[in-house]
């Protein structure tokens, strides 16, 4: 479960660096409709000039996830919101309806069909040292990931970068793909190590407007199983 949360949150932290309210010098297209790459230095530069310009970010998600050894898709549509330092919820709709918030301390994954919820203290299940360190606020791209050419190359319109771990955790085959005018993100996907591919899509992006804290709270419904993982030790007080 935490996996494929940590696999989304990611993903949602290198997304951050979309949006609209905050123009980006288009980049001019190549001459005769050439597909030219940018070095993906530069690519995931620009990316982060983006995230560093956002202080909140909701969006509509599609998320579709590809089982390789069955050959089969699951789709599923939501909202995401997003607010630093370290706090996110995201609301999956049915068939498979779920929840995914975190209020800066604790992490909650909701799963109604199930009538149970998973708590976690939040930097135990995305510690300093991963690639989240980035969500919370506190990390650069750069800083856990090592930017290379994606195997996709690039188009008239899209860039694509591929983004490996630097301190070796199996988060898997991390993409984004990038439009070529404006530098949002308009893919992002994650491959795992059994060949999984987990992509997201965002529509309706909105940045920097304010957004309230209660926004991050979960009231755990009555009769529904409140779960720690062993050894979780307790968030710290608010």
């Amino acid at each position: 479960m935490l996996r494929t949360t940590a696999a989304l949150a990611v993903l949602f932290a290198a997304v951050l660096g979309a949006g609209r309210d905050v123009p980006a010098a288009a980049a001019a297209k190549p001459a005769g409709g050439a597909a030219a790459c940018p070095d993906p230095a530069t690519i995931v530069r620009k990316l982060q000039e983006r995230y560093d310009q956002t202080r909140t970010f909701s969006a509509s998600v599609r998320q579709e996830m590809t089982v390789k050894s069955l050959g089969v898709s699951d789709v599923s549509e939501g909202t995401v919101v997003f607010k630093k330092p370290g706090k996110m919820r995201w609301d999956f709709q049915p068939p498979r309806p779920q929840q995914i918030i975190a209020d800066g301390n604790t992490l909650w994954i909701y799963q109604p069909d199930d009538r149970q919820v998973l708590k976690a203290p939040f930097r135990a299940a995305f510690v300093s040292t991963t690639p989240v360190s980035f969500l919370l606020g506190v990390g650069r791209i750069t800083d856990d990931f090592e930017p290379r050419a994606d195997a996709r190359g690039c188009t008239a319109d899209r860039l694509y970068v591929a983004l490996a771990s630097k301190r070796g955790e199996d988060v898997g085959a991390l993409a984004l793909g990038v439009d070529r005018a404006t530098y949002d993100i308009v893919e992002a996907a994650v491959t795992d190590p059994l060949g999984n591919v987990t992509t997201l899509g965002f529509n309706d992006i909105v940045r920097n407007v304010e957004v309230p804290d209660s926004t991050f709270e979960l009231a755990v419904p009555p009769g529904v199983d409140v779960i720690t993982p062993p050894g979780a030790a307790a968030p710290p007080p608010s």
